[in-house]
């Protein structure tokens, strides 16, 4: 199905909520995440007040001097009776006045309709109306002199009408949308995906492991434009030979390998295989972790396969961890723009993160991953038994990634985190680990398959990833990348609690997963301050306008992304997660 043919059956979906209705206090954003839904409904947005004012011929402050407020709620409660019941509406989306909902007339004309609360604090709202202007119950007894004063004054007054309203806001609404941190593109995406796919009444159940057929082997399906299988086993050394025949091309432009100089014993093994198999082969080898993904090394691989002559029916086969797939997978992605790239992930963080999804890269002076391409691979090959050569430090430091699954999607993953003895978690043989590579593999391939480019949803899997990619870059890339996940995962919780999303139990949730697995939950305040970890974070590629934007939770396996959190919030949840201890790299 096309990306025009999902949007339209999207649309169509969702049009069964029209009338929809959005409530919440004056500075909430109404209007215009209204104006935007509509957009993407294929519909029309009215603003209740904007209607009133177009009826009266009069504007709002007008309309209060002549006739007082009860007048201005006959006209209310007459408008939105029109709105919603008038068999010649056009209407779509309606914003309502902040006050609409004290009326039990027009209380009762909500009940059966789609009512979505977006919800602020006070201050948030106090901060976006200004001096209240043009808002006649925004306006105290007299206009203060001194800004402060006044500041002070629409704060007040919005704490009075948040405490007379939020209870009844809460009891017309279908579903309320969190919106003080959130852009308002991004608030009414989260309307249309929880409109789409409703929060469970109750913790959402984990899905199935995948399942393994005879052979043991599980395969997991990535969908999207250019779909492909990940293969999860042991002893796989033949699936690769198999993956290479089956891309495009099938390999006859040259099949290169690309791999860490610590696997060359199994990569001359590969080549030996391939070679066999009737292929042209050449080997590319290249430093072993991030030191690989840099400018000068990418140079060495694209002169390599200049020198082999590879066509554009050749493939490149990336053998090693994380930093050996994105590499090659973006050599592969530049390489007469694009040959077919076969993902062999070596370690337990590649194999549930890097090699899954398309994403290839290097690094800049800048910060991490951003020059890169999405050049999803004609397969991945997940072999655990190459587990085996690993340390415990980094089997641990994929589980990161694997926690991170569990928050975001998967809650059996958390439970096998919790139940598990800390020797079956980082045992290569084991069968729980098996399961958490599958889990996690799956999580991944779900969402990639309905965002290959990130354009959306698919900036879940950036969860933690914010506040963990300025620990590895203040810290030199010294701590490995699941270490600073797990730290960044809890600042991102820190950040959801702060802010009301989440509760102190799943807070809490995080610290006893990733301490469960033995990873830090803590960042050392000498090694990094927070003007410093700032300073990366606004590079970040979810950066939009100079603001940091982050994937938070608004529950376990609930995530939402384009948070931006205030300035504050920040750096409480970074004082919660420093400490005087020494670093875990």
């Amino acid at each position: 199905m096309s990306t025009t043919d999902r949007t339209t059956g999207r649309t169509t979906a969702l049009r069964e909520h029209l009338p929809l209705v959005l409530v919440g206090l004056p500075g909430a954003g109404k209007t215009t995440v209204a104006r935007l839904l509509a957009r993407e409904l294929r519909t029309v947005s009215v603003d209740l007040d904007a209607e009133i004012r177009r009826r009266a011929r009069m504007s709002v402050p007008a309309i209060f001097e002549a006739e007082g407020e009860e007048g201005f709620r006959d006209r209310e409660t007459s408008a939105l009776r029109s709105l919603l019941t008038g068999a010649a509406t056009t209407a779509g989306v309606i914003s309502l006045g902040g006050g609409a909902v004290l009326r039990p007339a027009n209380r009762d004309m909500l009940a059966g309709h789609t009512v979505v609360h977006l919800s602020v604090t006070p201050a948030t709202a106090a901060a976006r109306v200004g001096d209240g202007c043009g808002r006649p119950l925004m306006a105290g007894p007299q206009a203060p002199a001194p800004q402060d004063a006044g500041d002070l004054a629409v704060r007040s007054r919005m704490e009075q009408l948040a405490a007379e309203r939020s209870d009844l806001y809460a009891q017309v609404a279908t579903l309320t949308v969190v919106a003080d941190d959130l852009t308002p593109e991004a608030v009414a995406e989260e309307v249309l995906r929880r409109l789409e796919r409703p929060a469970p009444a109750r913790e959402p159940a984990a899905p199935p492991a995948p399942a393994a057929d005879p052979d043991g082997l599980v395969t997991v399906s990535v969908g999207g434009a250019r779909p492909y299988d990940v293969v999860i086993g042991r002893g796989l050394e033949s699936c690769v030979t198999e993956a290479v025949a089956a891309a495009p091309g099938h390999g006859a432009g040259g099949v290169a390998i690309v791999h860490a100089d610590a696997l060359d014993e199994r990569a001359r093994a590969l080549e030996a295989a391939l070679t066999a198999a009737g292929a042209r082969v050449t080997r590319v080898t290249v430093p072993g972790g991030e030191a690989a993904k840099c400018t000068a090394v990418l140079d060495r691989v694209w002169r390599a396969l200049g020198a082999f002559r590879m066509g554009r029916d050749g493939c490149v086969v990336a053998l090693g961890g994380g930093a050996t797939t994105d590499l090659a997978g973006f050599a592969a992605a530049t390489w007469l723009r694009g040959v077919s790239v076969v993902q062999v992930p070596t370690t337990l963080l590649a194999m549930v993160d890097a090699a899954v999804g398309g994403k290839t890269g290097i690094d800049t002076a800048a910060g991490k991953n951003l020059v890169g391409a999405f050049h999803p691979p004609a397969a991945v090959v997940c072999d655990l038994e190459t587990l085996s050569t690993l340390g415990d430090e980094d089997l641990r430091a994929g589980l990161g990634e694997v926690v991170k699954c569990g928050l975001i999607a998967d809650p059996a993953i958390l439970d096998l985190m919790l139940a598990s003895p800390p020797a079956d978690l980082l045992s290569p043989h084991c069968a729980v680990l098996a399961e958490l590579v599958a889990r996690s593999v799956a999580v991944k391939a779900d969402v990639v398959s309905e965002d290959l480019t990130e354009a959306g949803s698919r900036e879940i899997l950036n969860y933690g990833h914010t506040y963990a990619h300025a620990i590895e870059t203040v810290t030199g890339y010294v701590w490995r990348h699941g270490e600073a996940v797990a730290v960044g995962c809890v600042f991102a919780a820190e950040v959801a609690h702060r802010s009301g999303r989440i509760d102190a139990d799943l807070l809490l949730t995080h610290r006893r997963a990733l301490a469960a697995a033995g990873l830090p939950v803590s960042f050392p305040e000498g090694v990094g301050r927070y003007e410093e970890l700032a300073e990366v974070m606004l590079s970040d590629k979810k950066v939009r306008s100079g603001r940091i934007r982050m994937v938070l939770l608004n529950g376990l396996a609930q995530p939402v992304w384009g948070v931006e959190p205030r300035e504050a919030v920040l750096r409480e949840a970074h004082a919660a997660v420093t400490s005087d201890g020494t670093p875990k790299p």
